[in-house]
């Protein structure tokens, strides 16, 4: 197996580059000269013979535009977080709430706003984009498209580091963390498509929390539309010791999952291909239109798709090339999303993973005599297969590693298509017809149930999971070793 050979690879190698050039400047050492790399890079176009000739001034180019963008990006936004110093002082930012309020683990609320105004002290300063304001409890209730005035003191900006925080929020446009406990609304934005699909989730997502019993409620609203921190902390770690974390996740890892499964589900209830694409296009589709269409929910999507469509065209090795270049697009336009975005990050590799291991471990659970049954061995296949590149990035992460994952996934993620579509269809049904709520809900909670005592049996299992507390770089070189191990495992290990 190969990831897609001949020429259409070599034509990869330069949107390649480019990634590697971003991921670099994330890694390169602050007190470094940027101009120490690109020193190095005529060095390595002068001397390099693994490089292909035709394409390796090219290569070295991308490689030098890759890390140009991303550190320019990290120079500048870090001067933007400085616009607004106000040392000790009482600071006030008029502001539109951008994304729907959510919780903070250590209590409290967080919002996004898109600054209109700011003043220091008695002196109205000059600043731009966004910024991050942490509330009350009471502040959940905000709306998007509400226009507030904030009053509080700055906060200092957490530590850098790959996947941080702060380049978290550098990838959401955010350059200002404030702390504020008084505010007063100014106005609220005429209605618009937009607005109207974020409140159409927002009571959507009510009518889940009315129609559905307690514990069964709070895990159905993160699967549908995210936000692991509404569940409860014991059912949050009962998902990290598991590896199940992305169940609750908006993108990224369960989309791709969502998408292809649902596929395959289907094909085995003997629907034509074409029909069991096209089904599963308009389902993702209108969840993310039912969801907001939040952007990295939209990234996932169009990944999933552009994988499903590429299998069905038989289009594959094009389709790694598009995976390239659309990663390549969204980094040029927002470094941060590599640095600061692991949902970025999980997106790429899940699809990565689902193009190039599906098949392989397909074949290898074949030679398994237990596994015989074709629902049993596609799931299984296709969660190994996520997982296969997507765990290490969870180890560089957290440091955590679970022993039980692919055997949760696997009695769990089977589920995952069937109660999405459930959920999207009661949802609206529960809202237009109340009275029927608790019936129009039933399958919904009877999966829900079976699900939650699958997860609470299994995080309760010794060695379930455990944490591995290595310094970063330890992490990085495991990681780097795993994944140039596994690409050569995957180009020379054949099945007869």
């Amino acid at each position: 197996m190969s990831l897609g050979g001949g020429q259409s690879s070599r034509s990869s190698y330069p949107w390649l580059a480019f990634i590697i050039g971003v991921a670099i400047a994330g890694l390169w050492p602050e007190q470094w000269p940027a101009i120490y790399y690109y020193v190095g890079l005529v060095g390595l176009a002068w001397g390099s013979s693994f490089i292909p000739r035709k394409t390796r001034w090219l290569i070295i180019l991308c490689l030098a535009l890759g890390f140009g963008r991303a550190h320019w990006a990290l120079v500048n936004k870090e001067a933007a977080t400085h616009q607004l110093i106000c040392s000790n002082k009482i600071v006030t930012i008029r502001g539109e709430i951008v994304g729907q309020p959510q919780p903070r683990s250590s209590g409290g609320s967080q919002l996004i706003v898109k600054i209109k105004s700011a003043q220091c002290g008695v002196e109205t300063v000059s600043v731009s984009g966004r910024a991050m304001i942490y509330g009350p409890d009471s502040w959940l209730d905000s709306g998007v498209g509400e226009e507030w005035q904030f009053t509080g003191k700055l906060k200092n900006w957490p530590e850098g580091g790959v996947f941080s925080y702060r380049y978290s929020l550098f990838s959401r446009g955010v350059g200002i963390i404030m702390a504020s406990e008084k505010r007063q609304l100014v106005g609220r934005k005429p209605p618009n498509l937009w607005l109207k699909l974020v409140n159409g989730q927002q009571r959507l997502a009510d009518v889940l929390t009315t129609s559905l019993p307690e514990p069964a409620a709070s895990l159905a609203g993160p699967l549908i539309w995210g936000g692991a921190g509404r569940l409860p902390a014991e059912w949050r770690n009962a998902l990290a010791l598991t590896g199940l974390s992305h169940i609750t996740a908006v993108s990224g890892f369960n989309i791709s999952l969502l998408i292809i499964l649902l596929f395959n589900n289907l094909l085995l209830l003997h629907c034509p291909r074409l029909l069991a694409s096209t089904t599963t296009s308009l389902v993702i589709v209108l969840y993310l239109a039912l969801i907001g269409a939040p952007a990295s929910a939209v990234r996932a999507g169009l990944l999933g798709l552009l994988m499903l469509w590429g299998r069905q065209l038989g289009r594959l090795g094009q389709a790694y090339h598009l995976l390239l270049i659309s990663a390549s697009l969204m980094l040029l336009a927002n470094p941060f999303y590599l640095w600061g975005d692991l949902g970025f990050g999980l997106s790429y590799l899940a699809v990565l993973g689902l193009m190039t291991w599906t098949k392989w471990w397909t074949k290898l659970i074949e030679r398994l005599p237990l596994i015989r049954y074709p629902l049993i061995r596609d799931n299984l296949a296709v969660t190994l297969a996520a997982q296969t590149w997507t765990w290490p990035l969870i180890f560089w992460q957290f440091g955590q590693i679970s022993v039980i994952a692919p055997l949760a996934n696997l009695l769990v993620v089977w589920a995952l298509p069937w109660l999405t579509i459930f959920l999207l269809l009661a949802s609206p049904l529960g809202w237009l017809w109340p009275e029927a709520q608790v019936f129009i809900f039933m399958p919904a909670g009877w999966l829900l149930t079976i699900l939650l005592t699958i997860i609470k049996y299994l995080a309760h299992l010794p060695c379930a999971g455990f944490i591995v507390n290595w310094p970063d770089n330890w992490r990085i070189i495991i990681c780097l070793v795993y994944y140039i191990l596994t690409l050569i495992l995957l180009k020379n290990w054949k099945f007869s």
